[in-house]
């Protein structure tokens, strides 16, 4: 007999007894229902005093937040099998991924229940299902990497990564797929970070006094796996130019007397030319603001201090993605 069929015959008979005891799984977090077991399903109870509707909202959320807290697991599981896999250290130090469970229509409300004003809910996933439909939303992707060129490839395999990463939050095992997509993944990284031992960034500063602006645009580019030097394109061996690029940075300052005192303003622009034509792109280190009641050098001193490694970092790397790091 069923929880609401002994409740509504307590109403029928108006019965005086004690309130009938509700089964574990609804009021106890971690209690498993006896139809829906864990190996197949992930179950999350929700429990509220405001209404029915509450409840359930809460039991779905109960399943997504056991979903997300097993993605962080499973995001270090994948990156330790993808490098044992064969990727490169360099290639898989760079690569990270953020992964979310977002598909919370396929959780669903198997049971409700009332006592005394509070509100019960259960809500499930079913494992099995629930990766079917995520093979088959990932299917046209995981098509195009395969057939794709290696710019494109690149674009569209930190999706597919995520992709394969909530699956093994959902079932707690590795995808069918994933074996055979790792390796033409670790071998299409292998790939690039070969092509980028041979790349050069020509890193060429338009202002010799802009602090130690050249020192950590150097630094980003040695990070991102290419070698920096400071020649321009046009310094360059013709037979040279196929493998380097030129990074101008370009620093601009603006200072001036206001309310506060002296003022300056930083700002750093990173324009990417491929020496052999065709690829550039952008990047920009946003406005910084030094102030000094009195002494403009160290107003600007204070300025350039804000213009931290990770910002020229982010600059170049986006600078760079139309050139040399094929859109990563």
């Amino acid at each position: 007999m069923t929880l609401r069929a002994v409740v509504l015959g307590c109403v029928l008979v108006a019965c005086a007894s004690a309130p009938v005891s509700l089964p574990a799984y609804d009021t106890a977090v971690d209690s498993e229902h006896p139809r829906y077991p864990r190996a197949r399903f992930i179950g999350g109870t929700g429990i509220s005093s405001v209404s029915a509707e509450d409840a359930a909202a809460r039991a779905r959320e109960n399943v997504v937040q056991q979903i997300s807290t097993r993605l962080e697991s499973e995001t270090s599981s994948f990156q330790l099998y993808t490098t044992k896999r064969g990727a490169a250290e360099a290639a898989t130090g760079r690569v990270s991924v953020w992964s979310s469970f977002d598909r919370a229509d396929l959780i669903l409300l198997v049971d409700r229940a009332n006592q005394g004003g509070t509100f019960y809910a259960y809500a499930v996933l079913d494992r099995a299902a629930a990766d079917r439909e995520l093979a088959a939303a990932m299917s046209a992707e995981l098509t195009t990497f395969r057939a794709a060129a290696a710019s494109e490839a690149i674009r569209i395999r930190p999706r597919i990564d995520s992709a394969f990463i909530v699956r093994r939050a959902v079932t707690g095992q590795p995808a069918p797929e994933e074996a055979e997509y790792v390796a033409a993944r670790n071998q299409l990284l292998a790939t690039i970070e070969e092509a980028r031992g041979r790349r050069v960034v020509g890193v060429v500063l338009k202002n010799a006094g802009a602090g130690q602006l050249a020192d950590l645009t150097a630094s980003a580019v040695r990070r991102l796996g290419l070698r920096p030097d400071t020649a321009a394109c046009a310094a360059r061996d013709k037979k040279d130019l196929t493998d380097a690029t030129q990074l101008e940075v370009a620093p601009e300052e603006r200072c001036s007397e206001g309310s506060l005192g002296e003022r300056c303003d930083v700002i750093v622009r990173l324009t990417a030319q491929a020496c052999a034509g065709g690829l550039s792109g952008a990047g920009t280190v946003a406005t910084v603001r030094g102030v000094h009641p009195s002494d403009r050098e160290k107003a600007r001193r204070s300025a350039w201090d804000k213009v931290t490694a990770q910002a020229v970092e982010a600059a170049v790397r986006d600078a760079l993605k139309g050139t040399v790091l094929g859109g990563e």
